[in-house]
């Protein structure tokens, strides 16, 4: 790194430290709950854990499954939890120093692209203290958006470098620099699924600043340049419709809905929600987790129509500009040996590469999660994390120019839009501090939240969860039962009523909603346990052994099922059986130390 590039970069680490600093001390909550402090696949760095996390999905180390496969991620998780178990700090700072490397890697690439040193600092600064960045950093279980980011920067990093080294350099050196481009891309498939897309952008970026031909004939020049990263792409693609294919990849809904099952409804609802992500780069107020959104079923609504027309607008933009490219695309301009790209007259930063990579960016990044693949929700703020780089690249470039004619032309003008900016800046720090700030505090967090969204169920129930932690169970019975008014689909808010009204002696009612937690999901494996452990307690064993036989096909390895089905058949005479149960059990105990004595103590006596 040259000297020139050093001080934005320490700029850019300096205050990305200060405004995630308050962070460090936040507790881990909400996903982090299933995917870290109650997953014993994540507890070790063990060689049976490590295989768990490439043939299994996220939620399989609780028993459940998800559409979800990032074995990376859980390495990630499985080093912090092995340093510091459950104690937040060195799950923030490492999330913390992934975001400040990312927006290292934006700098420096796109310097890389255009030589203009301050519109890439500026486009690295926005994306670094743009307070829409928080959901992705400052969540836990929203390290797999900073991973995926890294690992395709990275890997389109190499993918320069490739192409940097000169003629008179040894095809090995590229060969190496390949392979490190396409091991990244492996990375970053590992990390979060939305990295399918990164052939894709790598196009968009050879096309906008590497490549000399024109638009049309740069476009197969990049998909020849793609095909090694498409075929990764394709196998990883193949892998998780197959052996890896956990809980139909293609759709998270398990039943047909008027979302899942009309495309022109997905697409009318994207331009939709492309109106509220616009709004939240320019303006980012109101931020919160789990926004609502109807579908759409028309064209010819407001919302819908217009946004519609903003895309055909930036279609027509390109298209115009297009037309307006000069014949020469190169400058008298010749690197230096050794500087990238090595061989070739650098290319004119033109109007319609600059928007080129803008919008192509923004939309092939936002690809995987619009919806046109039915996915879990409408719209999440840390589905931006990428995206937003090419939106604030055209932007940076722009302001830019515009500064550098009032500079020459306008100083006094200069000077107040130079404070406008920083009071832009600002806002946004001071917003991204705030939102850190609540994110440390669950309870406010969620409240937060109902402000906008008053009927989200996940939202009621854990902050139902919140306040049952709390001891304040009143509180908590509510937001249950708010929960499960509102929308009746999900178990969790049933099961939690279950345990409620089981405290308090009512064990009608709470087997009445354990079996409707049972009802709405029958892989919810948290209700049968409790149903087990209330009939065996009531000496209703029959239904406990029905029930223990179905924990068993849910966690088949599960040492404490086992167990208690053992006591169970033990208590019913079922000798045979008591023996069984323990001493699978006690082959699948592992290094869990407790059960494993409790087992050897059952099996001695059962013997006996």
């Amino acid at each position: 790194m040259s000297k020139k590039n050093l001080i934005p970069v320490l700029i850019l680490i300096a205050v990305g430290f200060s405004l995630y600093a308050v962070n460090l001390n936040n507790k881990l909550f909400w996903d982090d709950d299933d995917w870290i402090i109650n997953n014993p696949a994540v507890h070790s760095l063990s060689w049976s854990n490590i295989k768990f996390w490439f043939t299994h999905n996220t939620l399989a180390g609780i028993g459940m499954k998800s559409n979800y496969y990032r074995p990376f991620l859980f390495f990630t998780f499985a080093i912090n939890y092995v340093i510091d178990g459950i104690k937040p700090f060195g799950y923030h700072l490492l999330s913390n120093l992934i975001h400040i490397g990312n927006a290292i890697l934006v700098f420096y690439i796109l310097n890389l692209a255009i030589k203009k040193r301050l519109v890439a600092f500026l486009a690295a600064f926005f994306f670094l203290i743009h307070p829409l960045q928080t959901e992705a950093v400052t969540y836990i279980s929203g390290r797999g958006d900073l991973l995926v980011v890294l690992f395709m920067l990275l890997s389109l990093l190499f993918f320069l470098k490739s192409h940097s080294t000169s003629s008179q350099d040894v095809k090995w050196k590229r060969g190496i620099l390949l392979g490190f481009s396409l091991g990244s891309l492996v990375l970053a498939l590992l990390s979060r699924e939305t990295a399918i897309i990164f052939p894709v952008l790598l196009m968009v970026f050879y096309i906008a600043f590497i490549s000399s031909d024109f638009f049309l004939r740069s476009i197969k020049t990049a998909f020849i340049k793609a095909l090694p990263y498409f075929a990764v792409v394709f196998t990883y693609g193949i892998l998780r419709l197959t052996v890896l294919n956990f809980k139909n990849v293609l759709n998270f809904y398990d039943q047909p809905n008027i979302y899942s099952s009309h495309l022109y409804v997905r697409i009318f609802t994207f331009l939709k929600v492309l109106l509220v992500y616009f709004k939240l780069l320019v303006i980012p107020t109101g931020l919160h987790m789990e926004r609502g959104m109807d579908p759409q079923l028309s064209f010819f609504k407001l919302p819908v129509s217009l946004g519609g027309l903003i895309v055909l607008g930036l279609i027509f933009l390109l298209f115009y500009l297009y037309r307006k490219e000069p014949k020469s695309l190169t400058t008298n301009y010749q690197p230096r040996k050794g500087q990238w790209p090595s061989g070739l007259y650098w290319l004119q930063t033109t109007n319609f590469r600059i928007w080129f990579f803008g919008i192509g960016w923004f939309f092939a990044a936002l690809a995987p999660v619009s919806g046109i693949t039915p996915i879990n929700a409408l719209l999440y703020e840390h589905w931006l994390y990428l995206p937003m780089v090419g939106f604030f690249f055209v932007a940076a470039f722009y302001l830019v120019k515009l500064f550098d004619h009032l500079r020459k032309n306008q100083k006094p003008l200069f000077v107040v839009c130079v404070l406008l900016l920083g009071a832009y800046f600002s806002f946004y720090a001071v917003q991204g501090v705030k939102r850190n700030i609540l994110w440390g505090k669950p309870i406010p967090f969620y409240e937060d939240i109902l402000k906008y969204e008053p009927d989200s169920v996940r939202i009621n129930n854990n902050l139902g969860n919140m306040y049952y932690n709390e001891g304040n169970i009143a509180k908590a019975e509510e937001a249950y039962r708010k929960a499960v008014a509102e929308e009746d689909i999900f178990p969790q808010p049933h099961f939690n009523l279950g345990s409620i009204l089981q405290s308090k002696g009512d064990i009608f009612g709470a087997v009445q909603e354990y079996k409707k937690a049972i009802e709405l999901d029958q892989g919810f494996y948290y209700a049968y346990q409790n149903l087990v452990a209330l009939y065996a307690k009531n000496g209703e064993l029959i239904l406990a052994a029905e029930n223990v036989e179905k924990l068993k096909e849910l966690r088949p390895n599960d040492a404490r099922i086992l167990y208690n089905a053992a006591l169970i058949y033990a208590a019913m005479g079922e000798w045979k059986l008591a023996l069984e149960n323990a001493q699978q059990g006690l082959d699948s105990a592992g290094s869990d130390q407790e059960v494993r004595a409790a087992l050897e103590r059952l099996l001695t006596g059962l013997k006996k």
